[in-house]
Formats: structure tokens, sequence, C-alpha cells
């Protein structure tokens, strides 16, 4: 089991978590694009010299030979994903948003299906579906049914389509495995912020609404989910690939359940149950996932040994 890719997923559904709680506090003090252009400006600003100290790259180089790639997914995951997620929290709530970014791993694992013919088992879609009920018990407080009875706003309309682009720069995202990853991020955070500039003109900042908690939280956002979920989860999806990945998604709204207590919410026992579900989800996908990694290792290796059965002719090497 490779366990430093699931830890950096875990991770970075942590500091996503933290996303939805900080951007919600931060759209209070800034408009939209400019909490979206901020938290990536900051993220450019601390990577861009970060990638050039670790992994020296050749940046003529890259953008030359990637330049597609590479605008395509600012477009998609740095400029449109944060934009419509930040527009999102100004008309629903944190807990909502967890409950439809909970749908993402869903769509995920269905483009995978469609577009990179990834398969999944009968048990692994099993887990996917209890960590998904594990996210509705706690967003729901145990009243699973609660969901059909949800108010839903035009902000969660947004958010639904932030999912689809989150989900497509995941399954994107592969082609650049082969790019440095602190490049990468470093490159899409500053060619999001470029194409991000002329749309500070349509929502002009007003200064005398700007706090204490307004600036902590677009530091936050450009340190930790800018940087930190980033790095990990292309780490992750370039070890595991995006469907498997997708799973820990699952955890974000536990770690919002979490985060809420922080800040001074009541923990509920519905939280602590759906939480142990989710992860009991997660560890049955990621465990039968690896079962049968190993056993198509062993069937591999019996094949291609060219060990002589008893009262068998031995066959050649297979390559």
């Amino acid at each position: 089991m490779k366990v430093k890719a699931w830890i950096f997923l875990v991770a970075a559904n942590l500091f996503w978590a933290g996303n939805l709680i900080f951007g919600k506090a931060v759209t209070a003090d800034f408009p939209p694009v400019w909490a979206s252009f901020l938290r990536w400006a900051i993220a450019a600003v601390v990577l861009i010299p970060m990638a050039q100290l670790v992994e020296k790259p050749n940046w003529l180089k890259v953008w030359r030979n990637n330049w597609g790639l590479l605008l395509f997914l600012s477009i998609v995951g740095v400029m449109f994903y944060t934009l419509l997620t930040y527009t999102a929290l100004e008309h629903t709530s944190s807990t909502n948003g967890s409950l439809i970014n909970s749908l993402t791993p869903a769509v995920m694992i269905v483009l995978s299906l469609l577009f990179l013919k990834d398969k999944i088992s009968a048990w692994q879609g099993g887990g996917l579906v209890l960590s998904f009920l594990g996210v509705l018990t706690v967003l729901t407080k145990g009243h699973l049914l609660g969901v059909f009875s949800t108010h839903y706003n035009r902000g969660d309309g947004i958010l639904l389509v932030a999912v689809f682009l989150w989900a497509t720069y995941s399954i994107i995202s592969k082609r650049v495995q082969h790019l440095p990853p602190i490049t990468f991020v470093a490159f899409t955070a500053l060619l999001g912020v470029i194409c991000m500039a002329p749309l500070l003109f349509i929502q002009p900042l007003q200064t005398e609404h700007i706090t204490a908690i307004g600036i902590t939280g677009v530091l936050y956002l450009g340190l930790f989910p800018s940087i930190g979920s980033f790095l990990f989860w292309n780490q992750g999806v370039k070890m595991l690939g995006p469907g498997k990945a997708s799973i820990t998604m699952n955890l974000m709204p536990i770690f919002t359940a979490i985060l809420s207590v922080i800040t001074g919410q009541a923990l509920l026992v519905s939280q602590i149950v759906g939480g142990v579900i989710v992860i009991a989800g997660m560890l049955m996908s990621a465990n039968l996932m690896v079962r049968s990694g190993k056993a198509g290792t062993k069937r591999v290796s019996k094949k291609h040994t060219g060990i002589q059965r008893k009262g068998q002719p031995s066959k050649p090497l297979e390559l």
C-alpha cells in the first residue's frame, strides 16, 4: 500500500476543508474575484522561487512543450473552479458546499471510466457508496432522508458546476505527470493570476470592508489549500490515479465538521458515526485496490517466470 500517497491525499482534503470555512469568511470582506486572485497571487509568489530552488526547471522549455495543457488546467482548476467556489459561498453554507463536494468522487470515477478506461470492482464501488452514506450521515445529522428536503439555492447550482470542473482538472492533470510537481502548480498559479487580472475591474475592492479576519483568511487560502493541497493532491493522483484518489474526498465534510467544532460549534453523535463510516468505506476501497494490484502482480509473475510444473515441458520466458 502506498501509504505516502494516502497521507498526501488526506492532508490535501484537510486543507480544502479549511478552504470552505475560511472561504465563507473571506467572501464577507473580499469579492469572489479578488479572493481568488489574491489567493493564487500569494501561492505564485511562494511557489515560483520554491520550484527554482528545489527543482530548477527550464521554464521556457516547460512552457514551450506544455503550454496548451498548462493554460487549460490553469483556467479550469485555478481560475474558474476557485472563482465559482467563492461565488457559491456567497449564497450557500459551507455545509451545503461539503455535501455537493462529496459528489466529486462519483463524477471523477465516471469520467475515469469513460475517458481513461479505468476499472472498478463491485467491492470498490461498495466502499465508495459506504463513504457517501457516511457523508450524508454527517450532513443530515443522522436523518438520511433529510437530504431530499434540504433547501438548495443558486450557490448550490454553482458548486455543482465547480465539481465537474474539478473532476475534469484531476482527469486531465494525469497528462502532465512528467512535469515536476512544484513547477506545475507554480505555472498554473501564475497563469491563473494573469487570466483573472482583467476580471478585477468587474468587482471593485471595497477596502473599508476589509478586516483582520479577512486578511488572515486570504493568507490561509494562499498557503494551505493553494500550495499544500494542490501539491499533495497532484502527487497523490500521480501515484494512485484520479479514480482511487477521489475516494479520500469523502473526508472533506468530516474535516469540515471538526473545524466547525474548533471554531465553537458542538460535535454531534451523527458526525462521529458518519466519520467512522466514511473512513471505513475509504479503507475498504483502498485495501481492495491494493489487494487487486498484488493479485495482478502475482498472476504476471507466474506467467513470466518460466517456472516448470511437474510433468510439463518448460516454456521460454515471454516478453
